[in-house]
This record gives C-alpha cells, structure tokens and sequence, in this order.
C-alpha cells in the first residue's frame, strides 16, 4: 500500500490578501469566551476593511508604476496621478482601521481568560 503524498492532502494556500479579506477569527480559545463575541466580530470588520485600504493604496502605486513607464507619458498623466486625492482618503482609511484593529487587540487582549 503506498503512503498519500502529503503535499496532495495539505489545503491550498490562498494569498495573503484574499485570506485577509476572508477572515473570521476561529481561534477556540477566543471563540469560546462569550464576552469577546463581538469584539471579535469588530476585529474581522478592521482586518477586512484595513486589507481593502491596503489594496486600495497598493492599487494606487500599480497604476502610478504603470504611468511612469509609459512610452508615451505625459505631464498631464503625472499630473492626474499627483492631484489623486482619492489615495489620501484611503491612507485616511488605513490609519482609522489600523488604529481601531490595535486597539481592539488590546481590549480582546486585556479580557483574555
């Protein structure tokens, strides 16, 4: 009888991103803890939408990379790309969610059991 090649039976690794974008907090140990109930819920709330920020920035430089290394580049393209200030509003959104993730951290930290 042959042994089942682990790597067959291991589940497929999704990008970082997608898991991000996807997650609900499964840990028993928290789970379990009633009164963490929702700042946990919180918590999967601040990763998705601080993943989407990220995306959102990330996306922002792409776009500008992509400009950059046109042939056919232009001022106006620059400019466009310079006077963005849909990133801004993104980076705003970062810093919002990222300070709400840590600091929901910390409650579900303190009320650890």
């Amino acid at each position: 009888m042959s042994t089942p090649d682990p790597q067959l039976q291991r589940p497929r690794k999704r990008r970082l991103r997608d898991r991000l974008l996807d997650h609900d907090t499964a840990n028993e140990r928290l789970v379990d803890q009633h009164g963490l109930t929702n700042h946990l819920l919180l918590f999967d709330d601040d990763v998705r939408e601080t993943a989407a920020a990220l995306g959102d920035i990330e996306a922002y430089l792409a776009r500008a990379l992509t400009v950059l290394e046109r042939q056919d580049l232009s001022r106006d393209d620059l400019e466009s790309l310079a006077k963005d200030i849909e990133v801004e509003s993104k980076i705003a959104a970062l810093d919002d969610t990222l300070s709400s993730l840590r600091h929901r951290l910390q409650i579900i930290a303190n009320n650890l059991e």
